[in-house]
Protein backbone atom coordinates (compact mmCIF):
# COMPACT_ATOMS: atom_id res chain seq x y z
CA UNK A 1 0.00 0.00 0.00
CA UNK A 2 0.81 3.54 -0.08
CA UNK A 3 -0.83 5.70 1.69
CA UNK A 4 -3.12 4.75 4.22
CA UNK A 5 -6.29 5.77 4.89
CA UNK A 6 -7.21 7.69 8.16
CA UNK A 7 -6.87 5.12 11.02
CA UNK A 8 -10.12 4.45 13.18
CA UNK A 9 -11.91 6.82 15.68
CA UNK A 10 -10.18 8.25 18.84
CA UNK A 11 -10.46 6.10 21.69
CA UNK A 12 -13.34 6.36 23.93
CA UNK A 13 -12.40 4.74 27.38
CA UNK A 14 -8.41 5.41 27.57
CA UNK A 15 -7.55 2.67 30.36
CA UNK A 16 -9.98 0.23 28.08
CA UNK A 17 -6.63 -0.78 26.38
CA UNK A 18 -4.59 -1.73 29.84
CA UNK A 19 -5.66 -5.06 30.74
CA UNK A 20 -5.61 -4.66 34.40
CA UNK A 21 -7.44 -1.86 34.44
CA UNK A 22 -9.89 -3.16 31.87
CA UNK A 23 -10.83 -6.02 34.94
CA UNK A 24 -11.47 -2.93 37.89
CA UNK A 25 -14.94 -2.75 38.56
CA UNK A 26 -16.99 0.15 36.76
CA UNK A 27 -17.08 2.19 39.37
CA UNK A 28 -13.29 2.00 39.99
CA UNK A 29 -12.66 2.46 36.91
CA UNK A 30 -14.62 5.55 36.79
CA UNK A 31 -13.26 6.92 39.75
CA UNK A 32 -9.45 5.83 38.23
CA UNK A 33 -10.28 8.14 35.11
CA UNK A 34 -11.11 11.04 37.21
CA UNK A 35 -7.66 11.04 38.87
CA UNK A 36 -5.48 11.01 36.15
CA UNK A 37 -4.35 13.37 33.81
CA UNK A 38 -3.87 14.27 30.25
CA UNK A 39 -0.36 14.54 28.90
CA UNK A 40 1.80 14.95 25.63
CA UNK A 41 5.42 14.08 25.60
CA UNK A 42 7.53 14.87 22.18
CA UNK A 43 10.09 12.44 20.76
CA UNK A 44 12.79 12.45 22.57
CA UNK A 45 11.58 13.90 26.01
CA UNK A 46 12.28 12.28 29.62
CA UNK A 47 9.76 11.25 31.06
CA UNK A 48 11.46 10.35 34.49
CA UNK A 49 15.23 9.64 35.10
CA UNK A 50 16.76 7.24 37.07
CA UNK A 51 17.22 7.83 40.74
CA UNK A 52 14.18 10.28 40.62
CA UNK A 53 11.61 9.79 43.40
CA UNK A 54 7.94 7.81 42.40
CA UNK A 55 5.81 10.27 42.40
CA UNK A 56 3.19 8.61 39.65
CA UNK A 57 2.56 5.86 37.14
CA UNK A 58 2.02 6.19 33.79
CA UNK A 59 -0.51 4.93 31.01
CA UNK A 60 0.91 5.28 27.55
CA UNK A 61 -1.84 6.03 25.29
CA UNK A 62 -0.36 6.27 21.84
CA UNK A 63 3.69 6.57 20.70
CA UNK A 64 6.60 4.49 22.12
CA UNK A 65 8.42 4.89 25.94
CA UNK A 66 12.42 3.55 25.49
CA UNK A 67 13.77 1.97 28.87
CA UNK A 68 17.60 3.11 29.54
CA UNK A 69 19.77 1.91 31.52
CA UNK A 70 21.73 4.69 34.16
CA UNK A 71 24.72 5.90 33.17
CA UNK A 72 25.73 7.86 30.00
CA UNK A 73 26.04 4.84 27.61
CA UNK A 74 22.21 5.86 26.65
CA UNK A 75 21.85 1.27 26.47
CA UNK A 76 18.37 0.28 25.64
CA UNK A 77 16.84 -1.95 28.14
CA UNK A 78 13.23 -2.15 27.16
CA UNK A 79 9.98 -0.74 25.28
CA UNK A 80 6.60 -0.15 26.66
CA UNK A 81 3.94 0.67 23.93
CA UNK A 82 0.80 1.72 23.58
CA UNK A 83 -1.98 0.22 26.49
CA UNK A 84 0.75 -0.40 28.89
CA UNK A 85 2.35 1.10 32.20
CA UNK A 86 5.38 2.27 33.34
CA UNK A 87 6.59 3.22 36.54
CA UNK A 88 4.31 1.22 38.93
CA UNK A 89 7.36 -0.90 40.09
CA UNK A 90 8.83 2.28 41.98
CA UNK A 91 5.53 2.89 43.66
CA UNK A 92 4.97 -0.57 44.40
CA UNK A 93 8.61 -0.78 46.37
CA UNK A 94 9.01 2.72 47.31
CA UNK A 95 12.30 3.08 45.71
CA UNK A 96 14.03 5.26 43.10
CA UNK A 97 13.26 4.87 39.63
CA UNK A 98 15.84 1.86 38.01
CA UNK A 99 15.70 3.20 34.80
CA UNK A 100 15.29 6.55 32.52
CA UNK A 101 11.84 6.75 30.41
CA UNK A 102 11.96 8.76 26.85
CA UNK A 103 9.58 8.97 24.23
CA UNK A 104 11.08 7.50 21.63
CA UNK A 105 8.39 9.01 19.39
CA UNK A 106 5.34 11.38 20.22
CA UNK A 107 3.82 10.08 22.90
CA UNK A 108 0.34 10.66 24.44
CA UNK A 109 0.17 9.71 28.51
CA UNK A 110 -2.82 9.82 31.36
CA UNK A 111 -0.43 10.00 34.68
CA UNK A 112 -1.77 9.13 38.23
CA UNK A 113 -0.15 10.68 40.80
CA UNK A 114 1.09 8.72 44.22
CA UNK A 115 -1.70 10.10 46.26
CA UNK A 116 -4.36 8.37 44.07
CA UNK A 117 -2.42 5.11 43.60
CA UNK A 118 -2.07 4.57 47.21
CA UNK A 119 -6.39 5.25 47.34
CA UNK A 120 -6.26 3.03 44.31
CA UNK A 121 -4.43 0.15 46.57
CA UNK A 122 -7.27 0.89 49.67
CA UNK A 123 -10.77 0.38 47.65
CA UNK A 124 -8.91 -2.36 44.94
CA UNK A 125 -6.32 -4.17 46.49
CA UNK A 126 -6.35 -6.65 43.82
CA UNK A 127 -5.44 -3.96 41.69
CA UNK A 128 -1.67 -3.95 43.55
CA UNK A 129 -1.67 -7.79 43.19
CA UNK A 130 -1.75 -7.32 39.00
CA UNK A 131 0.22 -4.60 39.21
CA UNK A 132 3.19 -6.66 41.06
CA UNK A 133 2.62 -9.43 38.48
CA UNK A 134 2.86 -7.22 35.79
CA UNK A 135 6.48 -5.73 37.33
CA UNK A 136 8.11 -9.65 37.94
CA UNK A 137 6.66 -10.44 34.32
CA UNK A 138 8.68 -7.70 32.89
CA UNK A 139 11.79 -8.49 35.21
CA UNK A 140 11.10 -12.42 33.55
CA UNK A 141 9.83 -11.94 30.24
CA UNK A 142 12.49 -11.70 27.33
CA UNK A 143 9.98 -10.33 25.05
CA UNK A 144 9.80 -6.88 26.59
CA UNK A 145 13.44 -6.43 26.52
CA UNK A 146 13.97 -7.98 23.36
CA UNK A 147 11.74 -5.15 21.95
CA UNK A 148 14.49 -2.69 22.52
CA UNK A 149 16.67 -4.77 20.31
CA UNK A 150 14.54 -5.34 17.51
CA UNK A 151 14.54 -3.91 14.01
CA UNK A 152 13.26 -0.40 13.43
CA UNK A 153 9.69 -0.08 12.70
CA UNK A 154 9.39 3.26 11.44
CA UNK A 155 12.52 5.01 9.31
CA UNK A 156 12.69 8.60 8.38
CA UNK A 157 13.89 8.98 4.48
CA UNK A 158 15.86 12.69 4.63
CA UNK A 159 16.77 13.29 0.96
CA UNK A 160 19.90 16.19 0.78
CA UNK A 161 20.00 17.13 -2.75
CA UNK A 162 17.44 18.65 -5.04
CA UNK A 163 15.73 16.64 -7.80
CA UNK A 164 15.93 13.28 -6.19
CA UNK A 165 12.69 11.46 -6.82
CA UNK A 166 12.70 10.82 -3.07
CA UNK A 167 8.84 9.60 -2.79
CA UNK A 168 9.40 7.12 -5.64
CA UNK A 169 13.05 5.76 -3.66
CA UNK A 170 10.30 5.19 -0.49
CA UNK A 171 7.92 3.66 -2.81
CA UNK A 172 10.54 1.18 -3.89
CA UNK A 173 11.98 0.15 -0.27
CA UNK A 174 8.25 0.29 1.00
CA UNK A 175 7.65 -2.64 -1.68
CA UNK A 176 10.94 -4.39 -0.55
CA UNK A 177 9.92 -4.19 3.15
CA UNK A 178 6.89 -5.71 2.24
CA UNK A 179 8.15 -9.25 2.29
CA UNK A 180 8.94 -8.94 6.12
CA UNK A 181 5.06 -7.04 7.05
CA UNK A 182 2.98 -4.22 5.78
CA UNK A 183 3.69 -1.27 5.21
CA UNK A 184 2.58 2.60 4.60
CA UNK A 185 4.90 5.48 3.08
CA UNK A 186 3.72 8.72 4.71
CA UNK A 187 4.07 12.43 3.19
CA UNK A 188 4.10 16.15 4.59
CA UNK A 189 0.48 16.47 2.77
CA UNK A 190 -0.94 13.14 4.24
CA UNK A 191 0.96 13.37 8.01
CA UNK A 192 0.85 17.36 8.50
CA UNK A 193 -1.11 17.92 11.35
CA UNK A 194 -2.00 14.63 12.60
CA UNK A 195 -1.73 13.48 16.19
CA UNK A 196 0.18 11.16 18.19
CA UNK A 197 -2.80 8.99 18.18
CA UNK A 198 -3.14 8.86 14.79
CA UNK A 199 0.58 7.91 14.12
CA UNK A 200 0.65 5.04 16.73
CA UNK A 201 -3.07 3.99 15.11
CA UNK A 202 -0.82 3.63 11.82
CA UNK A 203 2.11 1.95 13.47
CA UNK A 204 -0.11 -0.69 15.19
CA UNK A 205 -1.78 -1.50 11.61
CA UNK A 206 1.26 -1.67 9.67
CA UNK A 207 4.49 -3.78 10.14
CA UNK A 208 6.43 -0.32 9.15
CA UNK A 209 6.00 3.10 8.52
CA UNK A 210 7.99 5.25 6.23
CA UNK A 211 7.76 9.13 6.43
CA UNK A 212 8.87 10.93 3.90
CA UNK A 213 10.69 14.33 4.61
CA UNK A 214 9.58 15.83 0.86
CA UNK A 215 9.17 19.27 2.02
CA UNK A 216 12.22 20.18 1.90
CA UNK A 217 13.64 23.01 4.46
CA UNK A 218 13.25 23.48 8.32
CA UNK A 219 9.81 22.63 8.68
CA UNK A 220 7.02 20.86 11.43
CA UNK A 221 6.98 17.76 9.20
CA UNK A 222 10.47 17.31 8.74
CA UNK A 223 11.16 17.67 12.60
CA UNK A 224 8.06 15.23 13.19
CA UNK A 225 10.03 12.89 11.27
CA UNK A 226 13.17 12.75 12.85
CA UNK A 227 11.28 12.49 16.26
CA UNK A 228 8.80 9.69 15.10
CA UNK A 229 11.70 7.42 13.64
CA UNK A 230 13.14 4.18 14.80
CA UNK A 231 16.16 4.70 12.01
CA UNK A 232 17.19 7.80 9.35
CA UNK A 233 17.69 6.99 6.26
CA UNK A 234 19.77 10.04 4.51
CA UNK A 235 19.58 10.07 0.47
CA UNK A 236 22.04 12.04 -1.20
CA UNK A 237 22.81 11.80 -5.28
CA UNK A 238 27.04 10.80 -6.15
CA UNK A 239 27.52 13.62 -8.21
CA UNK A 240 26.13 16.42 -6.18
CA UNK A 241 28.33 18.02 -4.07
CA UNK A 242 28.59 16.95 -0.58
CA UNK A 243 27.62 19.17 2.44
CA UNK A 244 26.63 18.80 5.73
CA UNK A 245 23.33 17.41 6.53
CA UNK A 246 21.04 19.93 6.75
CA UNK A 247 19.01 18.88 9.92
CA UNK A 248 22.47 19.23 11.89
CA UNK A 249 23.35 22.33 10.52
CA UNK A 250 20.09 23.72 11.46
CA UNK A 251 19.89 22.20 14.76
CA UNK A 252 16.61 19.80 14.70
CA UNK A 253 18.73 16.66 14.75
CA UNK A 254 17.13 13.91 15.94
CA UNK A 255 16.26 13.63 20.02
CA UNK A 256 17.36 10.23 20.25
CA UNK A 257 20.72 7.72 19.22
CA UNK A 258 19.34 6.01 16.87
CA UNK A 259 20.87 3.67 13.56
CA UNK A 260 21.59 6.08 10.70
CA UNK A 261 22.03 4.95 7.08
CA UNK A 262 23.47 7.26 4.35
CA UNK A 263 22.12 6.02 0.53
CA UNK A 264 24.34 7.25 -2.24
CA UNK A 265 22.42 6.80 -5.27
CA UNK A 266 24.81 6.85 -8.67
CA UNK A 267 24.22 6.16 -12.14
CA UNK A 268 25.34 2.82 -12.98
CA UNK A 269 28.61 2.20 -11.58
CA UNK A 270 29.67 3.86 -7.96
CA UNK A 271 31.51 6.36 -8.65
CA UNK A 272 34.87 6.30 -6.55
CA UNK A 273 34.93 8.42 -3.42
CA UNK A 274 31.53 9.68 -3.75
CA UNK A 275 30.48 7.71 -0.42
CA UNK A 276 33.62 9.16 1.56
CA UNK A 277 32.74 12.19 0.86
CA UNK A 278 29.35 12.59 1.63
CA UNK A 279 30.12 10.20 4.95
CA UNK A 280 32.54 12.95 5.94
CA UNK A 281 29.60 15.18 6.99
CA UNK A 282 28.11 11.81 9.21
CA UNK A 283 30.60 9.13 9.76
CA UNK A 284 28.22 7.37 12.06
CA UNK A 285 25.77 6.25 8.95
CA UNK A 286 26.40 3.42 7.28
CA UNK A 287 26.97 3.75 3.92
CA UNK A 288 25.30 1.77 1.15
CA UNK A 289 25.22 2.37 -2.55
CA UNK A 290 22.68 2.02 -4.86
CA UNK A 291 23.40 1.91 -8.49
CA UNK A 292 19.50 0.81 -9.10
CA UNK A 293 16.32 -0.31 -8.10
CA UNK A 294 18.17 -4.25 -7.67
CA UNK A 295 19.99 -3.04 -4.86
CA UNK A 296 16.61 -1.59 -3.12
CA UNK A 297 16.34 -4.95 -1.51
CA UNK A 298 19.41 -5.09 0.02
CA UNK A 299 18.97 -1.67 1.54
CA UNK A 300 15.66 -2.53 2.98
CA UNK A 301 16.98 -6.37 4.44
CA UNK A 302 19.98 -3.80 5.96
CA UNK A 303 18.35 -0.99 7.48
CA UNK A 304 15.30 -3.70 9.01
CA UNK A 305 17.49 -5.76 10.04
CA UNK A 306 16.79 -8.64 8.22
CA UNK A 307 20.23 -8.69 6.12
CA UNK A 308 22.41 -12.08 5.26
CA UNK A 309 26.35 -11.26 6.67
CA UNK A 310 29.10 -13.37 5.16
CA UNK A 311 32.23 -13.77 7.89
CA UNK A 312 35.63 -15.74 6.31
CA UNK A 313 38.03 -16.51 8.60
CA UNK A 314 42.11 -16.70 7.58
CA UNK A 315 44.45 -19.56 6.62
CA UNK A 316 46.39 -18.83 4.01
CA UNK A 317 46.73 -20.88 0.61
CA UNK A 318 43.50 -22.87 2.51
CA UNK A 319 41.27 -19.63 1.81
CA UNK A 320 40.81 -20.23 -1.97
CA UNK A 321 38.24 -22.71 -0.56
CA UNK A 322 36.19 -19.59 0.51
CA UNK A 323 36.06 -18.77 -3.37
CA UNK A 324 34.04 -22.08 -3.70
CA UNK A 325 31.79 -21.84 -0.61
CA UNK A 326 30.78 -18.24 -1.96
CA UNK A 327 29.51 -20.34 -5.52
CA UNK A 328 27.65 -22.57 -3.97
CA UNK A 329 25.64 -19.96 -1.93
CA UNK A 330 25.60 -17.68 -5.15
CA UNK A 331 23.70 -20.57 -6.55
CA UNK A 332 21.47 -21.59 -4.14
CA UNK A 333 20.12 -17.86 -4.26
CA UNK A 334 21.70 -16.46 -0.59
CA UNK A 335 21.94 -13.07 -1.08
CA UNK A 336 25.04 -11.50 0.52
CA UNK A 337 24.36 -7.97 2.00
CA UNK A 338 27.77 -7.77 4.59
CA UNK A 339 30.96 -9.12 4.23
CA UNK A 340 34.11 -9.13 6.95
CA UNK A 341 37.08 -11.35 7.09
CA UNK A 342 40.78 -11.86 8.21
CA UNK A 343 43.94 -12.22 6.29
CA UNK A 344 42.68 -14.27 3.16
CA UNK A 345 39.26 -14.00 3.96
CA UNK A 346 39.31 -10.20 4.11
CA UNK A 347 41.08 -10.49 0.60
CA UNK A 348 38.28 -12.74 -1.30
CA UNK A 349 35.59 -11.00 1.06
CA UNK A 350 36.61 -7.86 -0.62
CA UNK A 351 35.94 -9.75 -3.82
CA UNK A 352 32.34 -10.12 -2.97
CA UNK A 353 32.19 -6.75 -1.66
CA UNK A 354 33.38 -5.35 -4.61
CA UNK A 355 30.43 -7.18 -6.87
CA UNK A 356 32.48 -9.35 -8.76
CA UNK A 357 31.27 -12.85 -10.03
CA UNK A 358 32.89 -15.79 -9.29
CA UNK A 359 34.40 -16.10 -12.48
CA UNK A 360 35.98 -12.93 -11.65
CA UNK A 361 37.48 -13.74 -8.41
CA UNK A 362 38.87 -16.72 -9.49
CA UNK A 363 40.57 -14.86 -12.29
CA UNK A 364 41.95 -12.52 -10.03
CA UNK A 365 43.40 -14.49 -6.94
CA UNK A 366 44.35 -17.12 -9.57
CA UNK A 367 46.57 -14.40 -11.14
CA UNK A 368 47.61 -12.81 -7.79
CA UNK A 369 48.77 -16.17 -5.75
CA UNK A 370 48.99 -18.88 -8.25
CA UNK A 371 50.71 -17.08 -11.20
CA UNK A 372 52.89 -15.01 -9.30
CA UNK A 373 53.79 -16.85 -5.85
CA UNK A 374 52.54 -13.22 -3.79
CA UNK A 375 55.55 -14.40 -0.81
CA UNK A 376 58.49 -14.81 -2.67
CA UNK A 377 60.34 -11.63 -2.92
CA UNK A 378 62.57 -12.50 0.09
CA UNK A 379 64.59 -9.93 2.07
CA UNK A 380 67.32 -10.15 4.61
CA UNK A 381 65.23 -11.13 7.78
CA UNK A 382 65.73 -8.01 10.01
CA UNK A 383 61.93 -7.27 10.26
CA UNK A 384 60.36 -10.23 8.58
CA UNK A 385 61.51 -12.67 6.06
CA UNK A 386 59.46 -11.59 2.87
CA UNK A 387 59.88 -7.56 2.14
CA UNK A 388 55.69 -7.37 1.48
CA UNK A 389 56.38 -4.83 -2.13
CA UNK A 390 55.09 -7.81 -4.15
CA UNK A 391 51.95 -8.41 -2.14
CA UNK A 392 51.46 -4.92 -1.91
CA UNK A 393 51.61 -4.44 -5.50
CA UNK A 394 49.54 -7.16 -6.49
CA UNK A 395 46.58 -6.03 -3.90
CA UNK A 396 46.45 -2.76 -5.70
CA UNK A 397 46.62 -3.86 -9.16
CA UNK A 398 43.35 -6.88 -8.03
CA UNK A 399 41.51 -3.58 -6.20
CA UNK A 400 42.91 -0.04 -7.85
CA UNK A 401 42.62 2.90 -5.65
CA UNK A 402 39.29 2.17 -4.11
CA UNK A 403 38.49 2.89 -0.91
CA UNK A 404 36.91 0.76 1.51
CA UNK A 405 34.17 2.93 1.17
CA UNK A 406 33.76 2.68 -2.08
CA UNK A 407 32.36 -1.16 -2.26
CA UNK A 408 29.65 -1.94 -3.28
CA UNK A 409 28.33 -3.98 0.05
CA UNK A 410 29.26 -3.04 3.67
CA UNK A 411 32.73 -4.35 4.49
CA UNK A 412 35.08 -4.87 6.97
CA UNK A 413 38.73 -6.34 7.40
CA UNK A 414 40.13 -6.54 10.80
CA UNK A 415 44.41 -6.53 11.32
CA UNK A 416 46.42 -6.60 14.83
CA UNK A 417 47.80 -3.71 16.33
CA UNK A 418 50.75 -4.53 17.88
CA UNK A 419 51.69 -0.85 19.30
CA UNK A 420 48.76 -0.88 21.76
CA UNK A 421 48.02 -5.22 21.37
CA UNK A 422 44.47 -4.60 20.34
CA UNK A 423 42.02 -5.73 17.51
CA UNK A 424 41.67 -2.81 14.47
CA UNK A 425 38.99 -3.27 12.55
CA UNK A 426 38.92 -1.35 9.36
CA UNK A 427 36.05 -0.15 7.45
CA UNK A 428 37.28 3.19 5.97
CA UNK A 429 40.19 3.77 4.22
CA UNK A 430 42.77 2.31 1.15
CA UNK A 431 41.59 -0.95 0.82
CA UNK A 432 44.90 -2.15 -0.63
CA UNK A 433 46.25 -0.93 2.41
CA UNK A 434 44.06 -2.82 5.16
CA UNK A 435 44.44 -5.88 3.41
CA UNK A 436 47.70 -5.65 3.00
CA UNK A 437 47.54 -5.02 7.29
CA UNK A 438 45.49 -8.37 6.92
CA UNK A 439 47.44 -10.61 6.00
CA UNK A 440 50.80 -9.24 7.09
CA UNK A 441 52.15 -12.83 8.85
CA UNK A 442 54.42 -11.67 11.56
CA UNK A 443 57.59 -12.89 10.81
CA UNK A 444 56.92 -13.31 7.53
CA UNK A 445 55.36 -10.48 5.95
CA UNK A 446 56.43 -7.34 6.60
CA UNK A 447 54.58 -5.08 9.04
CA UNK A 448 52.71 -2.11 7.95
CA UNK A 449 53.65 0.73 9.78
CA UNK A 450 51.32 3.53 9.41
CA UNK A 451 50.41 6.96 11.98
CA UNK A 452 53.11 5.27 14.51
CA UNK A 453 51.40 2.21 14.70
CA UNK A 454 52.28 -1.16 13.57
CA UNK A 455 50.21 -3.70 12.22
CA UNK A 456 49.88 -7.35 11.22
CA UNK A 457 47.69 -10.28 10.49
CA UNK A 458 44.68 -10.07 12.11
CA UNK A 459 44.47 -13.89 12.33
CA UNK A 460 46.89 -13.03 15.22
CA UNK A 461 44.30 -11.71 17.71
CA UNK A 462 40.61 -12.82 15.55
CA UNK A 463 40.69 -15.34 13.09
CA UNK A 464 37.04 -15.25 12.60
CA UNK A 465 35.49 -11.90 13.79
CA UNK A 466 31.62 -12.79 13.87
CA UNK A 467 31.00 -10.63 16.62
CA UNK A 468 32.58 -7.50 15.21
CA UNK A 469 29.61 -8.29 12.44
CA UNK A 470 27.06 -8.94 14.62
CA UNK A 471 27.89 -5.23 16.70
CA UNK A 472 27.58 -4.02 12.99
CA UNK A 473 24.28 -5.29 11.24
CA UNK A 474 21.38 -7.14 12.62
CA UNK A 475 20.01 -10.37 10.96
CA UNK A 476 21.86 -13.70 10.39
CA UNK A 477 25.61 -14.27 9.77
CA UNK A 478 27.03 -17.22 7.73
CA UNK A 479 30.64 -18.36 9.17
CA UNK A 480 33.57 -19.97 6.82
CA UNK A 481 36.68 -21.06 8.93
CA UNK A 482 39.26 -23.04 7.33
CA UNK A 483 41.52 -21.71 9.66
CA UNK A 484 42.35 -22.25 13.43
CA UNK A 485 42.22 -26.08 13.51
CA UNK A 486 45.26 -27.01 11.99
CA UNK A 487 48.48 -28.70 13.30
CA UNK A 488 51.47 -28.06 12.42
CA UNK A 489 54.06 -31.42 12.90
CA UNK A 490 57.00 -33.20 12.21
CA UNK A 491 58.15 -35.85 10.38
CA UNK A 492 58.54 -39.59 11.87
CA UNK A 493 61.55 -39.89 13.39
CA UNK A 494 62.51 -36.41 14.42
CA UNK A 495 62.94 -36.20 18.02
CA UNK A 496 65.58 -33.48 18.96
CA UNK A 497 65.99 -30.35 21.19
CA UNK A 498 68.21 -28.52 19.03
CA UNK A 499 68.58 -28.80 14.81
CA UNK A 500 71.65 -30.63 13.84
CA UNK A 501 74.03 -29.89 11.09
CA UNK A 502 72.68 -28.58 7.65
CA UNK A 503 74.19 -31.48 5.43
CA UNK A 504 72.87 -34.16 8.11
CA UNK A 505 69.09 -31.90 7.83
CA UNK A 506 69.31 -32.52 3.96
CA UNK A 507 70.21 -35.97 4.10
CA UNK A 508 66.85 -36.51 6.67
CA UNK A 509 64.57 -34.41 3.92
CA UNK A 510 65.22 -37.03 1.49
CA UNK A 511 64.98 -40.02 3.94
CA UNK A 512 61.57 -38.74 4.92
CA UNK A 513 62.41 -36.82 8.23
CA UNK A 514 61.27 -33.52 7.73
CA UNK A 515 60.72 -30.58 9.74
CA UNK A 516 58.18 -27.86 9.29
CA UNK A 517 59.26 -24.58 7.55
CA UNK A 518 59.86 -21.81 9.33
CA UNK A 519 57.19 -19.52 7.27
CA UNK A 520 54.93 -22.82 8.39
CA UNK A 521 55.93 -22.44 11.96
CA UNK A 522 55.53 -18.30 11.98
CA UNK A 523 52.05 -19.00 9.78
CA UNK A 524 50.79 -21.09 12.28
CA UNK A 525 52.03 -19.16 15.75
CA UNK A 526 50.26 -16.39 14.36
CA UNK A 527 47.33 -17.58 14.44
CA UNK A 528 47.31 -19.58 17.45
CA UNK A 529 46.08 -16.99 20.37
CA UNK A 530 42.90 -16.71 18.24
CA UNK A 531 41.66 -20.27 18.54
CA UNK A 532 39.30 -19.47 22.07
CA UNK A 533 38.49 -16.56 19.89
CA UNK A 534 37.32 -18.44 16.77
CA UNK A 535 35.13 -21.00 19.00
CA UNK A 536 33.25 -18.79 20.39
CA UNK A 537 32.66 -16.85 16.52
CA UNK A 538 31.66 -20.24 15.39
CA UNK A 539 28.66 -20.39 18.30
CA UNK A 540 28.04 -16.91 17.53
CA UNK A 541 26.98 -17.75 13.78
CA UNK A 542 23.70 -18.54 12.22
CA UNK A 543 24.91 -21.20 10.00
CA UNK A 544 29.00 -22.47 10.63
CA UNK A 545 30.72 -23.69 7.48
CA UNK A 546 33.93 -25.79 8.15
CA UNK A 547 35.18 -27.43 4.94
CA UNK A 548 37.99 -30.09 5.29
CA UNK A 549 41.02 -28.82 4.04
CA UNK A 550 43.25 -30.71 5.86
CA UNK A 551 45.57 -31.67 3.14
CA UNK A 552 46.41 -28.45 1.94
CA UNK A 553 49.50 -26.64 3.08
CA UNK A 554 48.96 -23.59 4.71
CA UNK A 555 51.48 -22.33 1.59
CA UNK A 556 50.42 -24.23 -1.13
CA UNK A 557 49.40 -21.93 -4.00
CA UNK A 558 49.01 -24.08 -6.35
CA UNK A 559 46.32 -26.40 -4.70
CA UNK A 560 44.11 -22.92 -5.66
CA UNK A 561 41.57 -25.55 -7.94
CA UNK A 562 41.29 -28.07 -5.08
CA UNK A 563 40.68 -25.50 -2.16
CA UNK A 564 38.09 -24.37 -4.84
CA UNK A 565 36.25 -27.84 -5.22
CA UNK A 566 36.53 -29.13 -1.65
CA UNK A 567 34.59 -25.88 -0.18
CA UNK A 568 31.95 -25.72 -3.30
CA UNK A 569 31.17 -29.61 -2.45
CA UNK A 570 31.32 -28.96 1.53
CA UNK A 571 29.09 -25.94 1.47
CA UNK A 572 26.50 -28.17 -0.94
CA UNK A 573 26.30 -30.55 1.50
CA UNK A 574 26.01 -28.17 4.44
CA UNK A 575 23.24 -26.80 2.33
CA UNK A 576 21.49 -29.62 1.47
CA UNK A 577 21.47 -30.67 5.04
CA UNK A 578 20.18 -27.57 6.47
CA UNK A 579 17.19 -28.03 3.37
CA UNK A 580 16.25 -31.47 4.75
CA UNK A 581 15.96 -30.05 8.36
CA UNK A 582 13.42 -27.58 7.17
CA UNK A 583 11.45 -29.98 5.30
CA UNK A 584 11.24 -31.91 8.25
CA UNK A 585 9.85 -29.16 10.31
CA UNK A 586 7.69 -28.27 8.25
CA UNK A 587 4.63 -30.44 8.60
CA UNK A 588 4.94 -29.32 12.34
CA UNK A 589 4.42 -25.38 11.77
Amino acid sequence: MAIAPAPPARYADPIASVPWMAQLSPEVRAWLSDQMHALALPGGATLFAAGDAPDALYVLLSGCLGAFAPGNDARAIGQVVAGETVGETGLLTASPRSATIRALRDCELLRLDRAAFDQLGVREPGALVAMARLALQRATTPSYAQRASSGPRTIAVLPQCDGLDVRGFAESLGKALALYGSYVVIDAATGAGRDAGWFSRLENANQFVIYVADDGGESDWRRLTLRQADALLFVAGAGDKPAPWSEFVRGISAPLPRPEHLAVLHTGKPRLGAARRWARHRAQARVHHIRSMTDIPRLARLVAGKSMSLVLSGGGARGFAHIGVIKALREAGIEIDAVGGTSIGAIIGAGVAADWTTEEMTAAFHKAFVATNPLSDYTFPFVSMVSGRKVSRLLREAFGEREIEDLVLPYFCVSSNLTDGRMAVHRTGPLWQWLRASVAIPGVLAPVFYRGQVYVDGGVINNLPVEIMRESQRGEVIAVDIGGDHAVTAGPGVEEFDLPPLWRMVVQWYTGRRRPSILQILLRAGMVNSGATSFASRSASTLLIQPNLSGIDLLNWQAFDKAIEIGYQHTLRVLGAEREQLDEQAPLL
